[in-house]
């Protein structure tokens, strides 16, 4: 539209200038001139009608525009009215009409009150003096009534508008939240039911109070028992872990026996037994060799129960300090590193912790790469309830699917000949941690490392 307009400013002024040129024209003009003059004048009719074609459409566009705009106005789901300050109607959509009953024109000019029920007047004329004092928009919800004598529930969601003469009016929405208003008031009566209800059931528990009395003196003498139960089989764990340590150590005797005689018998009469006799005799010393380290580590498992130290503070960064030297050796060996961030004091048993870290950095240390330098990282975050220490390495990993494996005892994951060891450690560890009332597990990937991560309390009770 406003180009149409641009062009008949420009079409008038090329016409006025056109009309002051003929002005000052001789009476005659030749021939040339003239025909000039006429196609000029035949271009600007032609731009005329070309600009009168624009201005049609633009006002078919427009008018259907309008129409649009009419259609979602007046079949809009919701009604809508606009209000002047009196609280007259000056406006309203078909919806709104047929919500309060009337025609369209027989609700514009009245004031909207004859529709509100009396109780709720104040709360409309509070919510329309709200509108035009803060300039923002309001909701409330009121009872109307509509002039068929039908009441529902509304909602007025109203906001302030500024007309162009500078008026201000409010435009309103009306939404019907009859069906919303049923429901609350059925959850409410459902709400008053189920109240009575759990009244009339604190009635019959409270009857019953003195059943449930008899029931606690069943169970009291019930825990007597499992009491006693337990301290049975406590007992019963002592003297298993008793026949251990003294099945492993009284083996201990003849395995040294057969070692010794085994040394004897190859320098003596090694010369005579051959190649395949020495053969045998190393396999046999080998398989003793390893039979006892299976029952010192199955001793040592056995003691962890049995041989233990009471709960003292243990400085975890030293007594690492103390491994690592007692390690020296073997991480120079390798050509390792171990690095050790700031690690808390705790509730422990001293002996029993430096069992757990000379075993897991033992480990990492063992099972490095080949060809690569073993890295050890021991850190732990900050707790005030539970420390969490994390043991992770550069080596060789293994299969997550072994994890509940790797912690039974006498378990492998790799050949003697491969790795020495006799599948002890890490059982060891688990039960000194358990022991704490803590928790190890690990994560890994092979060829990427390992992480075991230990969760312990930073206190024992009556430590």
């Amino acid at each position: 539209m406003e180009n149409s307009k641009s062009g008949d400013d420009t079409l008038r002024r090329k016409s006025e200038e056109r009309l002051r040129f003929r002005m000052d024209l001789p009476d005659e003009i030749s021939p040339e001139d003239a025909n000039e003059l006429i196609h000029e004048l035949r271009v600007h009719q032609i731009e005329l009608e070309m600009q009168n074609d624009e201005l049609r459409r633009s006002q078919v566009q427009l008018d259907e525009s309008r129409m649009r705009y009419a259609d979602l106005y007046d079949f809009a789901p919701v009604g809508y009215l606009t209000f002047n300050r009196e609280g007259l109607i000056v406006e309203a959509n078909l919806t709104a009409a047929k919500q309060l009953g009337r025609e369209r024109a027989r609700i514009l000019d009245a004031p909207f009150f004859l529709y509100v029920l009396d109780r709720d007047r104040d709360a409309f004329y509070l919510h329309l003096a709200k509108v035009f004092k803060t300039g923002e928009p309001q909701t409330c919800e009121v009872r109307l009534r509509a002039m068929g004598g039908e009441e529902f529930y509304a909602r007025l969601e109203s906001i302030p508008v500024e007309t162009a003469d500078g008026r201000c009016i409010c435009r309103t929405s009306i939404i019907d939240i009859s069906q919303a208003k049923l429901a609350e008031q059925e959850l409410q009566r459902a709400h008053d039911e189920l109240e009575k209800r759990v009244g009339d059931r604190t009635a019959e528990l409270a009857g019953a109070n003195e059943l449930l009395k008899q029931e606690i003196a069943e169970r009291k003498r019930a825990e007597e028992n499992l009491k006693i139960s337990m301290e049975k089989l406590e007992q019963s764990s002592r003297e298993l872990q008793d026949f251990a340590a003294i099945a492993s150590h009284d083996l201990q005797e003849p395995l040294r026996k057969v070692t010794a005689f085994g040394n004897m018998l190859k320098q003596k009469c090694g010369s005579s037994l051959g190649e395949q006799g020495n053969d045998y005799m190393q396999r046999i010393l080998k398989a003793n060799q390893r039979m006892q380290s299976l029952l010192t580590a199955l001793l040592e498992y056995s003691r962890l129960s049995t041989k233990t130290n009471p709960f003292v503070e243990v400085n975890l960064s030293n007594l690492i300090g103390e491994v690592l030297s007692d390690l020296e050796i073997r991480i120079a060996k390798t050509g390792g590193q171990v690095h050790v961030g700031i690690l808390p004091v705790i509730s422990a048993d001293p002996t029993q912790m430096r069992q757990l870290f000379q075993n897991l950095i033992g480990n990492a240390l063992k099972f490095h790469k080949e060809g690569e330098k073993p890295l050890v990282k021991i850190q732990s975050p900050a707790n005030k309830q539970m420390i969490r220490i994390s043991v992770e390495d550069n080596g060789i990993g293994f299969d997550e699917k072994h994890i509940e494996r790797i912690f039974a005892p006498f378990q492998r994951l790799h050949g003697r000949s491969e790795y020495e060891g006799t599948g002890m450690g890490l059982a060891i560890c688990k039960k000194i941690v358990e022991r704490h009332g803590g928790s190890i597990t690990a994560k890994s990937t092979p060829g990427k490392g390992s992480l075991f991560v230990i969760d312990l309390p930073l206190r024992q009770a009556g430590s």
